[in-house]
This record gives C-alpha cells, sequence and structure tokens, in this order.
C-alpha cells in the first residue's frame, strides 16, 4: 500500500493536468448533490472497468487526492458507487466543480488543479 502512495506520488511529480484529461470526468461522473464546500457525484460503471483495466489501486489514488490542498476529504462508498469530496470553496468555487463535471472551463481548472499539485510535492 505505502509503494501505491509513493508511485502515485511520483506521477503527480510528473504530471501536468491539461484541459482535455478532464474531459474524462464528465464520462465517469455525474452530480448527485451539490453545496458549497461539498460535492457527491456518482460513478459510472464504466469507471470501474477502467481502473481495472489501468491496474490503478483505487483507496490510494483516493489517499494521494486528499493530498491535495482543494480537498478536505474524499469518501467512496463503493456499494452505491458515489464518491462525496469535501473541498475548499475559496480555491475552486462550487461553480467550477460543476463546470468540470460537464466539460466546462476546464482551462481555468486544469491551472487551478495544478497549482494546487505543485504547493503538495
Amino acid at each position: 500500500m505505502q509503494d501505491d502512495k509513493v508511485a502515485l506520488l511520483q506521477t503527480l511529480r510528473n504530471l501536468e493536468i491539461k484541459p482535455s484529461d478532464l474531459l474524462v470526468l464528465k464520462d465517469y461522473f455525474s452530480i448527485v448533490h451539490h453545496t458549497k464546500g461539498r460535492i457527491r457525484l456518482r460513478a459510472s460503471l464504466k469507471l470501474k472497468a477502467a481502473t481495472q483495466e489501468k491496474g490503478i489501486n483505487p483507496k490510494a489514488l483516493l489517499e494521494v487526492l486528499e493530498k491535495i490542498p482543494l480537498i478536505k476529504s474524499l469518501k467512496f462508498n463503493i456499494l452505491i458507487g458515489s464518491l462525496t469530496i469535501h473541498y475548499d470553496s475559496n480555491l475552486l468555487s462550487p461553480t467550477l466543480w460543476e463546470d468540470c463535471i460537464k466539460g466546462e472551463s476546464l482551462e481555468q481548472i486544469a491551472e487551478i488543479i495544478n497549482q494546487s499539485v505543485r504547493e503538495i510535492v
């Protein structure tokens, strides 16, 4: 498990999110409920297949994502396929979260995420 986190952190060091990278979010998630600072998403069945195909450890991925300063906490409910994200609305506004899931404003969101990632690695 520790090796998975180390590998993911190394990947983050070399990562530069492009707006096109964020387009996949609209393929894998839809918004169930959203209030300022908290968004609950429904994962599509395509997400499970993608993580298995690419050999991604979902638990390790969530632990690394929680270290991104704009994300306060994550909770994935595997039984119902939902992901709840508590986030800092001062770093990424509620409107931008919704835009991201819809595939909009991706250039601005990518820059905010990249800046946030640079702070953790």
